[in-house]
């Protein structure tokens, strides 16, 4: 195989989020982003994510979800402020 070809890092932990339609696998790298990966744990544990929409939909694309206003506005982090996005560069 080719090195030129982008290789992603091996994830640290997996979820399986259960919907409506089915099971979502999530793949999380928490040595990459710590603080966003706990960010999610942490409100999952806590039930945040319970019954919410998912308010963005692109077929054979993408599906988002996570504000409990169901606009793509609102949310909140464990943190109790936004924080820095991660960058593993």
């Amino acid at each position: 195989m080719s090195s030129i070809y982008i290789k992603e890092p091996p994830t640290s932990a997996k979820v399986i989020m259960h919907t409506t339609v089915g099971e979502i696998d999530i793949e999380l790298w928490a040595k990459e982003c710590p603080k966003a990966c706990r960010n999610f744990l942490q409100l999952a544990i806590n039930g945040y994510y319970d019954d919410v929409i998912f308010h963005r939909l692109i077929k054979d694309f993408i599906i988002q979800g996570g504000d409990p206003t169901g606009t793509g506005e609102g949310g909140e982090s464990i943190y109790g402020k936004p924080f820095k996005i991660q960058h593993p560069n």
